[in-house]
């Protein structure tokens, strides 16, 4: 079959990253989604011939070898072997920028998707509070670890060079886009938000009223999603509100759950995880999604919750801000700002008798189908300037 391809005008492309991840995380989730795209052939002119990705190792001299040493000998071999001038090599993440081979005459156009670069470019974030942004008195957030061990600072020397030998990179935003410019200005860049299947979070059209105003939140522990603020705001809201109102915490939360409820004298529950029909079942029960999270290379939640017809209290911060309706994101210092926009959605619960999706929402979130994933990706496929 390769051989028959090697005289026609269809392209080969091979998808490669390191370890195999499970399709519920971000990035595994994105990397699942590509490979269906091109298992269904919804890239006119391109052939997928090769998924390169090695299992999961046990220990850490297994994993460090495999992935500095093993893997990027067996990538480049088989592009070496496999591919020509004309083909794609498509690394899926930047985590595996590192199997980008050296330039040469004959290698293939090198595409790297960037979701964000939280790792390899870390920063301490200073947001302000108040409607007046008072940064004396702001929050300070740490994006990325500054201070990484050895062999990670090594890992991550890598990954930049990688990405400095790449011919294009496809990032999940216009905020990562630009700082890839920035930071790779001898590589093209080019936007190409991630797409859910919206259809697939369609809520029933009228559900029961909840019996109490439900809210959710879905992240980790991780200081960039902001728990903490969620947590201190939460416990402003007034008396009547908590009194009737139930949270969900769903995430890799890292501390006891029991401990994390115990901070509200509200119900609230804790899932650690939650398996995909759970979750699709809090989107589309809960009365608003709560998402203040400092930073987000894309932003999963906001819109699959949008997706689902759950309004949204989201922070005004890249890039999850770019899934927005205009005009819609929070300031994530003002506390007072949150609490309105939070009483808001209550007085909407206690005034209604019924709980039915946003279609407005829906329709917006249509913009990042999949649909207009497969459309724009297919347009960085066939870039023109690609690796010139």
């Amino acid at each position: 079959m390769e051989s028959s391809l090697r005289s026609s005008s269809i392209r080969r492309v091979m998808l490669a990253r390191g370890g195999a991840l499970t399709k519920f995380s971000g990035i595994g989730g994105a990397h699942a989604a590509l490979v269906n795209h091109h298992n269904r052939a919804r890239f006119p002119d391109l052939h997928l011939i090769d998924v390169m990705e090695y299992p999961e190792q046990r220990s850490g001299f297994s994993r460090l070898r495999f992935r500095w040493f093993s893997h990027p000998k067996r990538v480049a071999k088989a592009c070496k072997q496999r591919l020509g001038p004309d083909d794609v090599l498509h690394i899926t993440d930047q985590e595996q920028a590192h199997l980008t081979p050296p330039r040469h005459a004959n290698r293939p156009k090198v595409i790297v998707t960037v979701h964000d670069l939280f790792h390899l470019f870390p920063e301490t974030m200073r947001i302000p509070v108040g409607d007046e942004g008072d940064e004396e008195e702001g929050e300070t957030v740490e994006i990325g670890d500054s201070n990484p061990g050895f062999f990670r600072r090594r890992d991550l020397q890598k990954l930049r060079d990688g990405l400095a030998r790449a011919d294009l990179l496809v990032c999940d935003s216009e905020h990562t886009r630009s700082a890839c410019e920035h930071a790779f200005p001898g590589v093209q860049t080019m936007t190409v938000p991630l797409g859910i299947d919206v259809d697939a979070y369609k809520a029933a059209d009228i559900q029961d009223k909840n019996k109490k105003f439900t809210m959710l939140f879905i992240g980790s522990s991780d200081p960039r999603k902001r728990l903490d603020f969620l947590c201190d705001m939460l416990m402003q809201l007034e008396d009547s509100i908590r009194q009737d109102a139930v949270l969900h915490i769903v995430g890799g939360v890292d501390n006891d759950g029991n401990k994390l409820s115990g901070r509200f004298d509200f119900e609230c529950h804790v899932h650690a995880s939650l398996g995909e029909l759970a979750l699709m079942h809090l989107r589309h029960t809960a009365d608003v999604l709560l998402f203040p999270s400092a930073a987000e290379g894309f932003g999963y939640p906001p819109l699959e919750s949008m997706a689902a017809g759950c309004p949204v209290l989201c922070s005004d911060l890249p890039a999850h801000n770019e899934l927005l309706p205009e005009g819609t994101g929070l300031p994530p210092g003002d506390v007072q700002a949150w609490l309105d926009a939070l009483n808001d959605r209550y007085q909407h619960w206690r005034a209604s008798e019924e709980k039915a999706p946003d279609e407005a929402l829906v329709l917006h979130a249509r913009k990042f189908s999949e649909d207009e994933f497969v459309r724009k990706m297919g347009l960085a496929y066939g870039c023109p300037d690609l690796g010139s």
